[in-house]
């Protein structure tokens, strides 16, 4: 008996397994991937945030495969809304474990123990100049007075597991972001590049012991704890970044001399 296909826009986990073993063996031999720090991932709900890098999110099409293999779980991360604009490429990826719905959909998977991915930063950390690459900025989700993902952490009481990646920042190296064709071409971004082809830097992807909030579900209302939480997982990821930076040696053919053992 053949078995029913999943409802458009649900995810599919035979088709999110493919896809998974499909990018390891392409974009993650191609820029060889280097995990550390798994162990610290939880076995039940948690929150994995860390901060967009480079012009194309190779390192979301990193990070996923890498939980996977590292969890056997498939993570459920949150998408752009610019993706939602098109239905087959929406149902692509949210067969794929991609959520583009609102945060109330994140947070209802959470309280299933799910494994969540969100990159607070958005678009807006992928267009940051090479001279300013790995720096937490408090923009868009890490800004104060915004810290949504810090709410959905308190309302489901949710670890939040900090991971730092390393390496995408020097794949395409972006030079300018020019506003006005954005807008005209009605893109978060419009890039210019130092380089157009993905030049074959290694990745690292560091996982960070998780942080659990002191603050009770309700504190999800008062904007003062929020910002305070905000700006100490800011700081946690922002030191994780820069130790693994300082433990890479090299760029494109480099190695990491991290305490973690390395996968």
């Amino acid at each position: 008996m053949v078995s029913p296909s999943p409802p458009a826009g649900s995810l599919d986990p035979a088709r999110a397994r493919r896809s998974f073993c499909l990018v390891e063996e392409t974009v993650g031999r191609y820029f060889r991937v280097q995990v550390l720090g798994a162990e610290h991932i939880p076995a039940g709900r948690a929150l994995v945030i860390g901060r967009h890098s480079g012009v194309l999110p190779w390192d979301a099409a990193c990070l996923v495969p890498a939980l996977y293999r590292c969890t056997g779980r498939i993570p459920r991360s949150a998408g752009h809304a610019f993706w939602g604009r098109w239905r087959p490429v929406a149902r692509y990826l949210e067969a794929r474990g991609v959520v583009l719905g609102p945060a109330a959909e994140l947070e209802a998977l959470l309280r299933q123990e799910e494994l969540v991915l969100l990159f607070p930063g958005g678009a807006a950390d992928m267009r940051v100049p090479v001279w300013e690459r790995y720096r937490v900025k408090a923009h868009k989700g890490f800004a104060p007075g915004r810290g949504g993902y810090i709410k959905i952490a308190l309302r489901t009481q949710s670890p939040i597991v900090p991971v730092a990646i390393v390496g995408a920042e020097e794949v395409h190296m972006l030079l300018a972001d020019l506003r006005p064709l954005a807008r005209f071409f009605g893109v978060p971004y419009f890039p210019i590049v130092a380089s157009v082809l993905p030049l074959p830097a290694r990745l690292y992807v560091r996982f960070g012991p998780p942080i659990r909030l002191d603050a009770p579900p309700e504190a999800a209302a008062d904007q003062a704890v929020v910002d305070r939480l905000n700006a100490e997982v800011r700081a946690a990821l922002q030191a994780l970044i820069d130790d693994t930076r300082r433990r890479r040696r090299g760029v494109y053919w480099s190695r990491h001399d991290g305490p973690e053992a390395g996968t």
